[in-house]
Parts: structure tokens; C-alpha cells; sequence
């Protein structure tokens, strides 16, 4: 019955997990094919992607991969349709290549951070450096990574809420970016955890965006229009940066200094990237100075 409902509903994947199946995954496969003969075939087996006695993180990452499984698909589909042989390989966040026959979506969560610890770490080999520290700074966040002659894995991460159990490489992500929305509390300027992405974007895209540390950076004379390779307007960053002045003055009876606002946001958002590498080095007692 509840497989056609699935069907009845246009249901495209779901997730499958039984409170014992890391010991005994039967049932779970006969679900599998109760769900393919309603012709459902996006199903995430629990038993199948993290076979672990703890339920509810085996659950988990069966409903990330049923719900990234349709969207990956499509997208994958489209990138072979450009290959005239079975050459694809797709990078996963233990960064590893896998085939498509063999590939998994909740294995490529922290694929790009991934490639970049793999990237760095291999070109910094090949410059004569064993021990180096990969900074990989974004729209949305910020990647720092250590290397010192192998990569570090771990086997469980959160990530938007959900534990998701997949081999990763450790890395540290913190919310500071290109696109990390500057803004003030009532008592304290504050850069990030949300970002603008690409849509609306920062302000100086023109499409009603919010002040972001790519308009402090265009603001302040560090970013060149005329280079940026796309169109930018600095009239409509500093329309939204006379908003956040005009919110700060209300709450303070002292004059503003805009520069030094501009300033202080991008101190923000440097201190935040500084404090984790940091968190992979001197916290674990690691000397930056010894890295690359």
C-alpha cells in the first residue's frame, strides 16, 4: 500500500531504513523490490550506503541520498551525454574518483573541498613541500585543510542538520565568503553565516541583493569594476551600505566612521578564516610555521 501511494503521489526516491537491518538487511530488500515492481527506482537502502547499529544517523543518510539521488541523476545523465565512452568519474568527499555504476550522492556532499585538499596537498609534493595547509576560500564559505604526508579522513559529519554517515576528509568550513551578508544586530556588526549566493548576490550585482564583503572589497578600492568580468554597480553598494549606516547611527550618539566600518567588516570576516586554521593547527598542536 505504501509503495502505491509512492507511485500515486509521483514520489521519485525514498529512503529505506529498518531499525535492524545493519544486522539483517532481508526485509529492507524486500522493500526494494515491493517499491521497484510500483516502478520506483531511486531507492536508498540504509543496509546499503551505512550498515552501523546507530538508527537515526543511518536513517539520515538515507533520506540525504534519496533526496540528492533524483537531481544528481539528471545532472550526471547530462554530463555523459557529452562523453562518447564510459570515462566519467565523479570525485567524493573522501577524495577518491568513483564510476558511476559506483558512485553514491550522499558520498559527494564535500566533494569540492575534497578536490581542493587533493589539489593542494599534490602540488605542494610537487614543489618540495611535505607538510602544507590548503585555504580555499568561496562565495559562501571558507575550506582549511592540513596536510603533513597523508590525509586525515572521519566517518561522520553534519551537514544542513543531518548526520550523514560517509567517509570525508577533515575539513574545516566556516560561513565567510565573498558573498557573506554584512549586517548589524542592534549592538554589533556581524558578517555571515548567510550569504547572497549567486541569485540575488551581492548588491553591486544590481538584482536587489544585500551588503556583502565583495561590496566592502568594491567599496574600498580593492575590487576593479572595470576586471571583474562581469557588470557590477557601486551605486547600489553603497545604496545598501548608507542602510547599514543609518542603522548603526540610530543606535549610537557617537559619529561614524565610514571607512572604519568597512574595515572592521572585513576584520571580521579575515579573523573568522584566520581562527580556523587555527582550529587545524594550533589547536591540535600543530605549528603553522612548519607548513606550506
Amino acid at each position: 500500500e505504501a509503495a502505491k501511494r509512492c507511485r500515486d503521489e509521483d514520489i521519485e526516491s525514498v529512503a529505506v531504513s529498518l531499525m535492524h537491518s545493519y544486522l539483517n538487511p532481508e526485509h529492507e530488500h524486500r522493500i526494494a523490490e515491493i517499491l521497484k515492481e510500483e516502478g520506483l527506482d531511486r531507492i536508498s537502502l540504509s543496509s546499503e550506503l551505512s550498515a552501523s547499529i546507530k538508527w537515526v544517523p543511518r536513517a539520515e543518510t538515507a533520506v540525504v541520498d534519496a533526496y540528492l539521488a533524483p537531481i544528481m541523476g539528471v545532472y550526471l545523465d547530462l554530463v555523459e551525454l557529452e562523453l562518447s565512452d564510459d570515462s566519467l568519474k565523479i570525485m567524493t568527499s573522501s577524495g577518491g574518483l568513483v564510476s558511476r555504476a559506483k558512485y553514491r550522492p550522499k558520498d559527494s556532499l564535500l566533494s569540492g573541498p575534497a578536490g581542493g585538499l587533493v589539489g593542494s596537498s599534490s602540488v605542494g609534493l610537487r614543489a618540495g613541500f611535505q607538510r602544507s595547509i590548503a585555504f580555499d576560500m568561496g562565495g559562501t564559505s571558507t575550506d582549511v585543510s592540513r596536510f603533513d604526508g597523508r590525509l586525515d579522513y572521519r566517518f561522520e559529519q553534519s551537514i544542513g542538520g543531518a548526520r550523514v554517515n560517509a567517509p570525508s576528509l577533515r575539513i574545516e568550513t566556516v560561513a565567510a565568503g565573498g558573498g557573506s551578508i554584512c549586517w548589524f544586530d542592534g549592538t554589533a556588526l556581524r558578517v555571515g553565516p548567510s550569504s547572497a549566493g549567486a541569485s540575488p548576490g551581492p548588491a553591486c550585482y544590481g538584482a536587489g541583493g544585500p551588503l556583502t564583503i565583495t561590496d566592502v572589497n568594491l567599496l574600498l578600492g580593492r575590487l576593479d569594476a572595470v576586471r571583474f568580468g562581469i557588470p557590477v554597480f557601486p551605486e547600489e553598494a553603497d545604496k545598501s551600505f548608507r542602510e547599514l549606516i543609518d542603522g548603526i547611527e540610530a543606535q549610537s550618539d557617537s559619529p561614524i566612521s565610514e571607512r572604519e566600518v568597512l574595515l572592521g567588516l572585513l576584520d571580521i570576516a579575515n579573523e573568522r578564516m584566520a581562527d580556523a586554521i587555527r582550529g587545524i593547527s594550533l589547536r591540535q598542536g600543530y605549528a603553522p610555521s612548519e607548513y606550506a
